[in-house]
């Protein structure tokens, strides 16, 4: 996709470089446009690379492989199709046009804050996680909501033979680890999905 924009040539030699500002704006609305529901999703939105060349947001599968789906429009909610393709892209190419043509600078340049809580919408394959592992299935934390997409995610990539790579986050010691939600469980079935 071409964009041809004119740029006043006061503005082109301060504006032609980015901003380690412009990469925290457009983080920022990544996590506004993603559907919110335990905030795991937007959890799992990361600002990997932030130059005066390239910048570079990541949705990790690792962390919520449900994104895969939402954004496909496949499985029970249809209304979040396209939020990464679409809405996200254009609404990040909108802001960037203003950036070139003004040279003004972005309005939020801070980490993005995710508010978690829990919920009650737990789709079919979560409960069937949630149910081998002796936990209940009427409310969801963001916690275990990860430990599932990486045993899914882990799982999927072995049965296509797709590189499994390892979790970026917290190491968690599961021998230390207690939780009257069971999470322990889930990270075992993680190792054991992983080895």
């Amino acid at each position: 996709m071409d964009f041809f924009i004119e740029v006043p040539e006061d503005i082109y030699s301060s504006s032609r470089y980015f901003e380690e500002a412009l990469g925290m704006w457009f983080w920022n609305m990544a996590v506004m446009i993603a559907p919110y529901d335990s905030g795991n999703l937007r959890r799992s939105i990361t600002l990997a690379s932030n130059t005066s060349k390239k910048i570079n947001i990541r949705y990790s599968l690792m962390r919520a492989n449900y994104i895969k789906f939402l954004e496909e429009g496949m499985g029970p909610v249809k209304k979040h199709a396209q939020f990464i393709g679409t809405k996200t892209r254009l609404a990040i190419v909108e802001q960037l046009i203003i950036y070139l043509q003004t040279g003004k600078k972005p309005m939020f340049t801070r980490t993005p804050y995710v508010s978690l809580r829990n919920t009650k919408g737990v789709f079919p394959a979560e409960k069937a996680f949630l149910r081998s592992s002796n936990m209940g299935t009427q409310t969801i934390n963001p916690n275990v909501r990860r430990k599932i997409s990486q045993i899914r995610e882990t799982n999927y990539r072995k049965q296509n033979n797709l590189k499994i790579t390892s979790f970026r986050g917290k190491k968690v010691d599961t021998n230390k680890m207690r939780s009257p939600k069971g999470i322990s469980i889930l990270n075992t079935m993680y190792l054991e999905a992983k080895s």
